[in-house]
């Protein structure tokens, strides 16, 4: 499904938050840097506002892989929380890691639908 972004205000940003999300992602793969899951979850929240306000099939045809996103962000946050050590244990980053690895495959796909890469 190729998207036609001229004029769509909401749809370009709700793109902007892909790549927002993306380079979030990656960072904390790179870094472990669990302060980003804050803005992670911004960028989360506004993404999930937006599809799920918008009627638009360019919305609809990704639910898929959006729920992908939200619930592996939720696991993440959850196995990040359940943690009791500040620096985490390796089932746990291995998990995390795992959660964040599905979150950028899930975007990747997305971009792709949109015709986008």
């Amino acid at each position: 499904m190729a998207t036609d972004l001229v004029g769509n205000v909401r749809l370009q940003r709700f793109i902007q938050l892909l790549a927002d999300l993306n380079h979030q992602t990656v960072s904390i793969i790179k870094t472990g840097d669990t302060k980003i899951l804050e803005k992670m979850n911004a960028t989360i929240e506004e993404m999930y506002e937006i599809q799920h306000n918008g009627t638009e099939e360019a919305y609809t045809a990704i639910e898929e892989d959006a729920q992908i996103i939200y619930k592996n962000f939720n696991a993440v946050v959850t196995m990040v929380n359940s943690n009791e050590t500040t620096t985490g244990d390796r089932i746990t980053s291995a998990a995390v890691k795992k959660f964040l690895h599905n979150i950028f495959d899930a975007n990747v796909r997305i971009v792709l639908a949109y015709g986008l890469a």
